[in-house]
């Protein structure tokens, strides 16, 4: 494993931890949103989260340049 995360740039590996957090962050939400009942905040709260959670991933996946 150390070998592939040895291949990424610091701010590739720093982008795929901060956007695990983040679909972390939004699994909570969708926990709370079905074992609660979800008010408009939330469910915009959670929005945000998805946002904030694909940045990452796009950031982080994106094509390295030459």
């Amino acid at each position: 494993m150390s070998r592939g995360l040895g291949r990424w740039s610091l701010f590739q590996a720093a982008g795929a931890t901060l956007a695990l957090a983040w679909v972390i962050v939004l699994i909570a939400f969708a926990y709370a949103a079905t074992s609660v009942q979800s008010d408009v905040k939330g469910v915009v709260a959670a929005v945000f989260a998805l946002g904030i959670a694909a940045a990452c991933f796009m950031y982080a996946w994106r094509e390295p340049g030459p």
